[in-house]
């Protein structure tokens, strides 16, 4: 398995992980970036989703645009979909 979903959809998988409060102050810090980016990526998940992204490639030595990624990982929230759905049936 090459670690990408085979259909449209993302996969999701649940797991426990213990944060430092040191880890918590740095995901503080990345939300202060990425709202910059105009992009609302506030819950935790979707923070370590995107910092996980920009450390990929950050020790890959690939270019990284955090706009693309910021919509990359609000786009694949489950949440915020279902808001965005929620907000087109009722127009």
């Amino acid at each position: 398995m090459n670690g990408k979903p085979t259909d449209s959809s993302t996969t999701k998988v649940v797991r426990t992980i213990t944060l430092t409060q040191e880890d918590l102050t740095l995901l503080d810090g990345i939300e202060r970036v990425m709202s910059k980016t105009g992009q609302r990526v506030k819950t935790d998940s979707k923070l370590i989703r995107a910092a996980i992204q920009i450390a990929h490639k950050s020790i890959s030595e690939e270019h990284f645009d955090l706009i693309e990624i910021a919509e990359k990982v609000v786009r694949e929230d489950g949440r915020t979909a279902s808001k965005f759905l929620q907000k087109s049936k009722l127009q």
